[in-house]
């Protein structure tokens, strides 16, 4: 009779273990998974001062920004053309001249758009700069 009491006790035992086990791994889990809360700050307006800032930076920055691309461009008439564009674009917007550089940007796109498709993948970062110089121009003519 002991054997069969012995043997209950035993799986008995196990399964608390089994339980037991269960429960401090989903505690564990919990705490350690657990998604962080993510808190996005507001994005900052620009004022008159700080768009002017944001221009001048970016016209700073623009041959950093697209002079690795353009080294793509073999063709040396529209190396120079698009050199051109973007260093009257530069001009304009360090002085601030938020139409003028619209034009340079439409202008650049215009270029860019005549190009081959490959040459186009290939000066890929002269496009996302004049995104990004484009909605700055946006939020400074506001």
């Amino acid at each position: 009779m002991r054997d069969g009491s012995d043997s209950r006790l035993f799986r008995s035992r196990i399964a608390q273990l089994i339980a037991l086990g269960g429960v401090i791994t989903t505690a564990a889990c919990t705490d350690a998974t657990a998604p962080k809360q993510i808190v996005v700050p507001k994005a900052a307006a620009l004022s008159a001062g700080q768009s002017g800032d944001e221009l001048g930076s970016l016209s700073a920055s623009l041959d950093d920004m697209t002079g690795w691309s353009l080294a793509s461009l073999t063709d040396d008439q529209g190396h120079a053309n698009i050199v051109g564009i973007l260093n009257s674009l530069k001009g304009h917007l360090k002085g601030g001249k938020i139409a003028a550089s619209q034009q340079d940007v439409a202008d650049a796109r215009a270029f860019l758009e005549s190009l081959s498709e490959q040459k186009r993948v290939e000066t890929g970062a002269v496009g996302v700069t004049l995104d990004l110089i484009q909605a700055t121009l946006d939020k400074a003519s506001q």
